[in-house]
């Protein structure tokens, strides 16, 4: 996670602290730097470090109101809210169709830590080295793919819920 020096550590790091990084902390600085942050989800943001969120193209603060008109159709936070929604309609939705949220929301988790700067290979997760020009591509191609599949389980959460 993004942390300049002297800045405190994200919120999120008290549940990445047994994961060792696979870059260095100066690495990860200097990507989001050079890059910024192009995050639309309001869940995702809370959990950057707070030296992070005026880096973010989309602002430093996300309001629950702003989420459907910003949410872009391939960010796996979105992929993974599928299995909070999936649950709520869960009395009134086939099994099977909670088990494709289920499928979806694993896959897009296993995407967002194999992109992530922590190395999770021990899990059983391959990394994808967003760092470099060929990562970012793999994770374009990956999340394409995952867009794919969410959208079809997406529009049959939609129409249970209609």
């Amino acid at each position: 996670q993004y942390q300049p020096p002297g800045a405190p550590p994200p919120p999120s790091a008290k549940y990445q602290s047994h994961l060792p990084l696979r870059v260095s902390q100066s690495t990860i600085n200097q990507v989001v730097e050079r890059k910024g942050i192009h995050c639309t989800h309001v869940d995702a943001l809370r959990y950057f470090a707070p030296a992070a969120a005026p880096l973010n193209h989309h602002g430093a603060q996300l309001q629950r109101t702003d989420q459907l008109r910003l949410e872009q159709p391939a960010c796996v936070h979105a992929h993974m809210d599928l299995i909070k929604i999936g649950l709520r309609l869960q009395p009134f939705i086939a099994a099977e169709l909670l088990a494709d949220a289920v499928e979806i929301a694993l896959r897009a988790r296993a995407l967002d830590v194999a992109a992530s700067p922590y190395d999770a290979t021990a899990y059983g997760l391959d990394v994808v080295a967003v760092e470099t020009p060929e990562g970012r591509a793999q994770y374009r191609t990956e999340q394409q793919v995952l867009m794919r599949d969410a959208k079809v389980v997406r529009e049959k959460l939609l129409r249970a819920y209609d």
